[in-house]
């Protein structure tokens, strides 16, 4: 009895082994389709525009670092950095102030009308983007508010705001309601729950939210275009793409741009991974 047993055991080993393999080869597969992109950004950018043109796809003859002081001293790529940094991080934390509040209040207070408010938030992200850009504009002149660093965080804060308050709602219901109801036998207000009981449990569905709001902002191109014309005050993505309307033969000088915008995302996204993993599975158990 037991050597079939073990029979069993080793059959189905196998066929686990078998059926794996597949698998493997083929997230092996996917891997490359996104690591070499990347990879022959970095190479193409350590390199003079004559050796790119010589050999694209071989390795580069010399190395260089020219194609990133010019774009640091010749076209303003360091200030623009600093400025989509300082408009990412500052709508991102306003994006996760607002919604945190709002999402703690539908999921766990009784709000009237919680179903149709969050209903609200899923149509407005159904809206198409472009559809927003003349009202938005329009609404912004009249304040003033056109060429501003604080005009373009009001956009995307308002824009950020129905997805982030939709995602935290789902996530803070998975929070126990006993845990709330001991903290307010124990006297501790709505601001007091909110942070020593939602934050510190719903810290990877705020994470998460984080991580996808400022891969949003950072990489948002037609609104910082439009609303932010001069050019010294301009973000990162949209002077990187007017660069690369003028150097599409300096392919080096292109890659090396390219290779600073995604510099930021990539840090973020493996720091904050495992964060996002656990976000988005309380966000789809929900």
């Amino acid at each position: 009895m037991a050597v079939v047993e073990d029979d069993v055991v080793v059959s189905k080993r196998i066929s686990s082994s078998r059926t794996q393999w597949p698998i493997f080869i083929a997230l092996v597969v996917v891997a490359a389709t996104i690591v070499y992109p990347l990879y022959f950004v970095i190479i193409t950018s350590l390199r003079p525009n004559a050796d790119y043109l010589q050999d694209p796809f071989g390795l580069p003859g010399e190395w260089t670092l020219e194609n990133y002081l010019r774009l640091a001293e010749t076209y303003g790529v360091g200030q623009a950095f600093l400025n989509s940094m300082f408009v990412s991080i500052t709508s991102v934390a306003l994006v996760l102030v607002l919604a945190s509040l709002a999402g703690f209040a539908l999921a766990k207070l009784p709000v009237p009308g919680t179903k149709y408010i969050t209903a609200t938030f899923v149509s407005v992200m159904l809206i198409p983007g472009p559809v927003l850009i003349i009202p938005i504009y329009l609404m912004l002149a009249r304040l003033d508010l056109v060429g501003t660093y604080w005009g373009l965080i009001l956009v995307y804060v308002a824009t950020g705001l129905p997805f982030a308050t939709f995602f935290l709602t789902l996530s803070f219901r998975g929070i126990p309601d006993e845990v709330i109801e001991a903290a307010r036998i124990d006297g501790a207000g709505f601001f007091r729950i909110m942070w020593s009981i939602i934050a510190p449990m719903g810290s990877s569905g705020v994470a998460t939210l984080a991580v996808l709001q400022f891969l949003g902002v950072w990489n948002e191109l037609i609104f910082a275009f439009i609303l932010i014309p001069e050019e010294s005050m301009r973000l990162l993505t949209p002077t990187l793409a007017s660069i690369g309307e003028r150097f599409l033969t300096d392919q080096p000088l292109v890659s090396a741009g390219l290779f600073i915008t995604a510099s930021i995302p990539l840090i973020l996204l493996a720091f904050a991974s495992r964060y996002i993993m656990q976000g988005l599975q309380v966000g789809v158990s929900r």
